[in-house]
């Protein structure tokens, strides 16, 4: 999650010559839309999961057999958690602008 973030604000910046003047994808080279779309997909489905998430949380602690297994899931949560953190409080401002909008 966060290579492909912080990965797609480099590629934006070298291949636009700067940060984006407004919001879409409208003008930018065909490499950059992928990108921008994969990164995407991956951060969306990871945010998701988060929901899911207390699913099999729940279930590992009610079945003695799989409490141990309760803790990874857990460190999953809290790790695309951190990771989301790390993404909307260390990036550039311009480039989190249009990745908001």
């Amino acid at each position: 999650m966060l290579a492909l973030f912080y990965s797609l604000a480099i590629h934006m910046y070298h291949a636009l010559g700067g940060w984006p003047a407004s919001i879409g994808e409208r003008g930018f080279p065909t490499a950059l839309v992928a990108h921008s779309t994969v990164t995407w997909n991956v951060f969306i489905v990871l945010v998701l999961s988060l929901f899911v998430s207390p699913i099999p949380i729940l279930a590992c602690l009610l079945v003695e057999r799989w409490r141990r297994f309760a803790v990874y899931f857990a460190a999953y949560a809290g790790a695309v958690l951190v990771c989301f953190a790390i993404t909307q409080f260390a990036a550039p401002a311009q480039f989190l602008n249009w990745w908001r909008d």
